[in-house]
């Protein structure tokens, strides 16, 4: 099978396994895996910060006196002793039992004494005491308590948690959004405990009556831990009246743990897209790839359920979603795993068929394989195998497969392009070969895909050559000149079609033009006939005339970057891509930008230049080109500088024949030291340069 029927294959199986894993997870099997979801929770509600009650103790009665009129009575003392210290308000989470029978006159004024006193719903002190709800402990089927209802039916009439009705006296929180939103349950996280006094210091004065003051008090008899009630999700045994103090302290710091409704939305849409991206995407990758997606994916989850338990206090159970999600991560290696063996065995199977000759078959294993670069090299041999079979239409056949699976065959030719250092893509552009180097970069030919066209494409390392404010504005410079040379429209000048930047380099795509640089020609054995050299001059004199008056200057003219091609006689100059605009006012020139023994007087001083720069940068091209070598010459750049804006070229009329005397009076002006006594334009100095061209 190829690889889209294989890819379709994989994703079929991982689609049918992510729908059955998602059927029994959440379904038959659900009490099975809820326990996912339970442990990701405790994990993380274990560290979760809580604050505990401002100013509250927790006061314990030894259970162990066994007699009930005892712990009876010391409830009773306990609170006159609270009531005369003014205590905030006084929680009965456990009072003993009181038989029905029994009148409760002295009850009813401990119980309204001034100090609110809440107590269970189903005691007898509930008609009593200032507030009442009801003390509804069930814990998970693994022992842990996790959650805490707010309201619970009693004949017919819905009470509040005894957390709940202490909390509805605090005004600022009984209108608390953050309860409205917690719909019928908020959750336990960890608790932080709350000093204990035993009854004996409270009754016999060791303490202080100042620390009751204003304070709220859990009374209760069950001894920490002993008398736990039950297992919070940190695994802290807690008693009644611990679980009360834990759940009234987020309730007053509204931070209680809720789970509202649009939660509950997002844990049944979770499963089904992760299977769905996971259905999609894993199965056409590598198991490598597989392995790096399902770890990210699986790290991502849990870092958004710490998010909204940490920062939101809200709950989301995303446990069984990361199940699901990493069974279809494995199944996808598995199959992966299963489709390389597949791929070697058929790459084995048409490799005999082709040394063997029986190319049908070594086509149709071949397509069986994935993509990779050695397919890639048999299958172009299988190609000229058939080739050399006079079988061309099964020779295209196996091209146009190459094409649907490969793209276009540049296996090899990519390997190379790495190893020289050469970008496969810059942009749109498909890289071909590098075809020049300069001080500011390469020039590749390089294809433009959309129209088949074949461009030149100058690169520079702009991210290497600046940093920083300083890259920002070489990026802001390079475009603007690119701009400014993509204005130019002239036979003699190469058009530029785009700019852009890619892997860290700024690039200019241009015409291609065929042919060579005039520096070939500045070998003394290799010089072209002056007639020949004057009228190219002149041309790239007319050319520079034209750029000048769009407000362009080239700042860069030198052999190098004048295209000469010898078949046609057309000459181009190339990069316009470093220019400037010239109304620019804070263009300045640096030697950089240039070829020093090229550049005028002004341009080596950093004066702000005009086309007359050019025209000498020409003059000093020209004097080259005539006689193979630059009119001026230095061991080192400060000589080459003082020689350029001191010293005059040395006349050569009369060092090569065929030079007529009048090129010396055109150069002597072209490389005047003064801007202002040199050509006016680049068209007068084209005129002068053909009359000379006419005595040549």
């Amino acid at each position: 099978m190829d690889t889209g029927k294989n890819q379709k294959r994989n994703r079929l199986i991982a689609l049918s396994f992510a729908s059955v894993l998602l059927l029994l997870i959440y379904g038959p099997l659900a009490a099975w895996f809820v326990a996912a979801d339970r442990f990701l929770f405790d994990t993380f509600a274990s560290g979760l910060p809580n604050k505990p009650l401002d100013k509250a103790i927790i006061i314990s009665i030894d259970p162990s006196r066994s007699r009930h009129e005892t712990i009876l009575e010391e409830y009773g003392q306990l609170l006159a002793v609270l009531t005369n210290s003014q205590a905030r308000r006084i929680i009965l989470t456990q009072p003993p039992e009181v038989q029905s029978d029994k009148h409760l006159p002295g009850w009813v004024a401990a119980l309204s004494g001034g100090v609110p006193v809440y107590v269970p719903t189903m005691h007898r002190f509930a008609d009593l005491a200032s507030g009442n709800g009801f003390m509804n402990v069930k814990p998970d089927d693994d022992g842990i308590l996790r959650r805490s209802d707010l309201w619970l039916l009693n004949g017919g009439v819905m009470s509040p948690s005894l957390a709940l009705a202490v909390a509805f006296d605090n005004e600022n929180l009984a209108s608390s959004a953050r309860m409205s939103s917690a719909d019928d349950a908020i959750y336990f996280s960890n608790y932080v405990a709350l000093p204990r006094v035993s009854v004996d210091e409270i009754l016999g004065g060791d303490f202080a009556s100042t620390r009751l003051n204003g304070a709220t008090i859990f009374v209760d008899h069950e001894p920490a831990l002993v008398g736990a009630a039950a297992v919070l999700p940190s695994g802290q045994f807690v008693t009644h009246s611990e679980l009360t103090a834990a759940l009234l302290a987020d309730v007053e710091t509204d931070r209680t743990i809720i789970v509202p409704s649009w939660v509950t939305a997002i844990e049944w849409l979770a499963p089904i897209l992760l299977a769905i991206v996971a259905v999609l995407f894993m199965p056409d990758r590598g198991r490598r790839n597989i392995a790096v997606m399902t770890i990210a994916s699986v790290v991502g989850l849990l870092l958004v359920e710490m998010l909204f338990l940490y920062v939101l206090r809200v709950r989301l159970d995303i446990g069984r979603p990361v199940l699901i999600f990493v069974g279809v991560g494995l199944l996808s290696m598995w199959l992966v795993g299963d489709a390389k063996k597949a791929t070697l065995d058929a790459f084995k199977r048409g490799s005999d068929f082709l040394s063997a000759g029986r190319l049908e078959p070594a086509f149709a294993e071949f397509r069986r394989c994935s993509p990779s670069d050695m397919l890639a090299t048999v299958m172009y041999k299988l190609s000229i195998a058939f080739e050399q079979q006079a079988k061309p239409e099964r020779a295209e056949a196996v091209l146009e497969w190459m094409k649907r699976t490969h793209g276009t065959l540049t296996a090899k030719k990519e390997q190379k392009q790495k190893q020289a250092g050469m970008p496969q893509r810059l942009g749109r552009y498909v890289i071909e070969r590098r075809i020049g180097r300069g001080a500011m970069g390469a020039v590749y030919l390089a294809k433009d895909p959309r129209i088949n066209r074949a461009v030149a494409v100058k690169a520079i390392p702009i991210e290497k050559e600046f940093e920083d404010e300083e890259l920002k504005e070489a990026r802001l410079r390079f475009f603007r000149e690119a701009e400014s040379a993509g204005r130019l429209t002239h036979p003699n000048i190469i058009t530029v079609f785009d700019a852009g930047e890619d892997k860290g380099l700024a690039y200019i795509a241009m015409e291609y033009v065929p042919g060579v640089a005039l520096k070939e020609f500045t070998d003394p054995k290799k010089l072209l006939a002056p007639k020949r050299a004057l009228d190219l001059a002149a041309s790239t004199a007319e050319a520079l005339d034209y750029a000048h008056n769009q407000g362009v200057i080239h700042r860069d003219i030198k052999p190098a970057n004048l295209l000469y091609n010898p078949k046609e006689g057309s000459l181009k100059i190339s990069d316009f891509g470093v220019a400037r605009m010239t109304d620019n006012n804070n263009t300045k020139t640096g030697i950089v930008l240039g070829t020093p023994m090229y550049m005028s007087p002004e341009q080596l001083g950093a004066e702000k230049l005009t086309g007359h720069s050019d025209l000498f940068s020409l003059g000093v091209t020209l004097y080259e080109l005539l006689i193979g070598e630059v009119p001026f010459k230095a061991g080192n750049i400060a000589a080459l500088m003082t020689k350029i804006t001191t010293e005059d070229p040395a006349p050569i009329a009369n060092r090569r024949a065929g030079i007529a005397p009048s090129i010396d009076a055109v150069l002597a002006k072209a490389l005047a030291k003064r801007p202002d006594d040199r050509f006016s334009c680049g068209a007068e100095m084209a005129i002068a340069l053909r009359n000379c061209a006419r005595y040549s």
